[in-house]
């Protein structure tokens, strides 16, 4: 059976990420989101040498995202309940 890929939003994304999908939400070079970690401006958990893991809801907070932040447009409007 083939895999479906969703697109990753905040919206879409599992609520403990991987090092690149929490790079790839806030869009910035993994390289750099790397870094971050190093520097401990990321919180994150170690599961041996190779293995982080990142909390979405601390993501955000990081980053300054709210999470019931929707734009709406009038192309749009109809989704959520927006009138």
């Amino acid at each position: 059976m083939k895999k479906v890929s969703v697109p990753l939003t905040w919206e879409t994304a599992p609520s403990v990420l991987t090092a690149e999908e929490a790079a790839a939400l806030v869009r910035i070079p993994r390289s750099a989101f790397y870094g971050a970690i190093k520097a401990g401006l990321v919180p994150h958990h170690n599961f041996g040498s190779r293995l982080i893991r990142i909390d979405k809801n601390a993501l955000q907070q990081v980053f300054g995202v709210k999470p019931e932040h929707r734009p709406v447009t009038a192309a749009f409007s109809h989704i959520g309940g927006v009138q």
